[in-house]
């Protein structure tokens, strides 16, 4: 019994479209989906120290992977940094960790803290957790409308208007019109998104200085030069003879006095909180 396999005849038209259209849809598999990216451009080792990136499985992202020399250490460390928070990896559990900052010791613990002795100190902790600021990358309009554009429901849009346009003069001014409105609303929905980006950078730390207790004394220090553990004086900060409201520019627990503050840019309460202090409670 014989078996003919019957193939159709391609020229060379054909094969070219076919190409076009692989090679098309691997681009966007790359984009879409992470593993598949994985797949065709990394590869997995075992020692984390040959590895140049990682894989963020709970938001299916790719990252870099960043090693430096801690001061006073032989140790290499090895991180990589996600929605402006940094994850260190642990060699002995083998898995990352977030950086973790001086926020749940005891009241005891806060109280009895004097700030920075020296310089060697500062710059320790300046190296661990950096200044107290945010930078955001100035994204061109170009990158922006390339990013909007390789949205999976946006190329939808995109097939589903051309099918209009090939269905005949009947639909043809349906698919020219929804042509018109995806590239009329794309570009203001990247315009929006830039003046939003450019809102968040302006609303970084303030540079103003303040006195903050280093080496023994109080010192001059600018607000983005803050880092955690410093004792701030917000009485030689503000201005005693204004009511002009003043902005803190880090988060700040009160180890003496009260104050009132207005926190409607971080929830919306119109109502200033009355803030005091917790020397009187108990560690």
């Amino acid at each position: 019994m014989m078996i003919f396999v019957v193939l159709p005849c391609l020229d060379i038209l054909d094969v070219f479209k076919l190409l076009v259209g692989f090679g098309v849809s691997v681009f966007f598999l790359t984009q879409w989906l992470v593993d598949f990216k994985c797949f065709l451009h990394y590869t997995k080792v075992e020692d984390v120290h040959l590895a140049d990136a990682c894989k963020v499985t709970t938001f299916a992202q790719i990252v870099p992977l960043h090693s430096r020399k801690m001061a006073g250490s032989m140790t290499e460390e090895i991180y990589f940094e996600f929605q402006k928070q940094r994850f260190i990896y642990s060699h002995e559990k083998g898995t990352c960790y977030k950086l973790p900052y001086p926020t749940k010791e005891t009241f005891g613990y806060y109280l009895s803290s004097n700030g920075y002795d020296n310089d060697t100190q500062i710059q320790n902790v300046v190296d661990k957790w950096g200044h107290n600021v945010i930078e955001y990358p100035h994204t061109t309009f170009r990158e922006l409308m390339k990013e909007h554009c390789m949205e999976p429901f946006f190329l939808f849009e995109v097939f589903c208007n051309g099918l209009c346009c090939l269905g005949g003069p009947e639909f043809i001014n349906s698919g020219l019109f929804g042509f018109f409105v995806l590239f009329l609303t794309k570009p203001l929905a990247v315009i929006s998104q830039r003046k939003t980006l450019s809102d968040i950078r302006r609303a970084r730390a303030d540079s103003r200085v303040l006195m903050v207790y280093r080496n023994e004394k109080w010192t001059r220090v600018a607000g983005t030069d803050l880092v955690p553990g410093d004792i701030v004086s917000i009485g030689r900060f503000f201005r005693q003879d204004t009511e002009t409201e003043e902005s803190i520019p880090a988060n700040m627990l009160i180890l003496e006095g009260s104050l009132i503050v207005s926190e409607s840019t971080l929830t919306d309460e119109s109502v200033p909180q009355f803030k005091v202090s917790i020397k009187d409670r108990r560690p």
